[in-house]
């Protein structure tokens, strides 16, 4: 309509005869002002409706989501090509962050290199909503200082061809330098849907309260203190990214995921003699020192690490102690390879 009417004016005015040249371009861009005005409005508009949707904690309930096919980027650090992986319900998804360069002043708050492997966070893939966004729960931090909690986070959808408005839980892929996923064997999986309900249950009320992330090693923060303590009790008090789904699997649906935990023995061990493990630092926030130190120092200082309790699987009784990590599940037997999609050309 505005179109038209710039057509009809500029028609008009060819046929005044005193008119100015300049005045034929005043109309041009009054015009074309009113024509950027309204493709402004339009777009505010349309923001004004997204931002208007709830978080997603708020608006989308776990039972709602439907077990569908959600294709996940995925790839290593070693190779640059991203493999899509067509992903169902329960499928392990393993990131690994950014990691700074060791002359980066930053590097000092990186806690990647303290958990060993390309892999430090795990979460779960559940389904989609009814837009075709891709969900999964993930027990995470926001800062050291502030804790974390457990979440559903929306992956986005196929592609990346739209995602859900509200952006603070979108969990950007491209961001992670190592993505990845896995899949239960038949039987594994099929003993996890079978105690599906169960395993709802829970998490929907761990959602409801954010079950508060729980880290895996306390110290007293006193500098006479050289004792430092893993922490494996189940869910009391919280978890980590990956034990929480360990206890989970374990305590709703009867899955034992053995041989994941990294024992005292074998920490120190890659602290002392890894090139990664000799370049973590202690976390700012959680340090007894007002300097930036390395993990390594510690121990050279002559703290000790002391090992959590054992853990007694209720599969059959064994006992392992040790902190459970993302890189050691990805080689538990009850996982395997997600055949990739295969695609005419790269999406990107």
């Amino acid at each position: 309509m505005i179109l038209i009417l710039c057509d009809f004016l500029l028609r008009r005015s060819e046929k005044i005869k005193n008119i100015e040249k300049h005045r034929v371009l005043i109309i041009f861009s009054i015009c074309l002002l009113l024509l950027l005005l309204l493709t402004e409005f339009i777009t505010f508009s349309y923001a004004l409706t997204l931002e208007s949707s709830a978080p997603v904690s708020d608006k989308i309930d776990l039972y709602e989501l439907r077990d569908q096919t959600y294709y996940f980027p995925a790839n290593y650090a070693s190779n640059d090509k991203t493999i899509f992986l067509p992903l169902q319900r329960w499928d392990l998804i393993f990131t690994g962050d950014h990691i700074n360069k060791t002359d980066d002043t930053m590097d000092r708050e990186n806690i990647n290199y303290v958990i060993p492997g390309l892999f430090n966070h795990l979460m779960v893939y559940m389904g989609k909503d009814a837009k075709g966004l891709a969900y999964a729960i993930e027990l995470n931090i926001a800062s050291l200082e502030e804790g974390g909690g457990l979440s559903l986070i929306c992956l986005g959808s196929d592609f990346g061809i739209f995602r859900h408005p509200d952006t603070q839980h979108i969990h950007n892929k491209r961001m992670m330098r190592n993505r990845w996923a896995m899949r239960f064997i038949e039987a594994a999986y099929n003993q996890l849907r079978t105690h599906e309900d169960l395993l709802f249950s829970r998490l929907q009320n761990d959602l409801a309260i954010s079950f508060p992330y729980q880290f895996e090693i306390q110290h007293s923060g006193q500098l006479w203190d050289r004792y430092i303590y893993l922490i494996d009790d189940g869910f009391e008090g919280g978890a980590s990214c990956s034990d929480y789904w360990t206890t989970l699997f374990e305590v709703y649906a009867g899955l034992c995921i053995k041989n994941v935990r990294m024992s005292v023995q074998e920490m120190v061990e890659y602290i002392r003699n890894s090139p990664e493990g000799r370049l973590a630092y202690v976390p700012p926030e959680v340090s007894p020192f007002s300097t930036p130190v390395l993990v390594s120092q510690l121990l050279d200082m002559g703290f000790q690490i002391v090992p959590d309790g054992p853990h007694i699987d209720s599969c059959d009784g064994t006992e392992e102690t040790g902190l459970v990590l993302p890189s050691l599940i990805m080689q538990s037997d009850q996982l395997e390879e997600i055949n990739e999609l295969h695609l005419p050309s790269p999406v990107f």
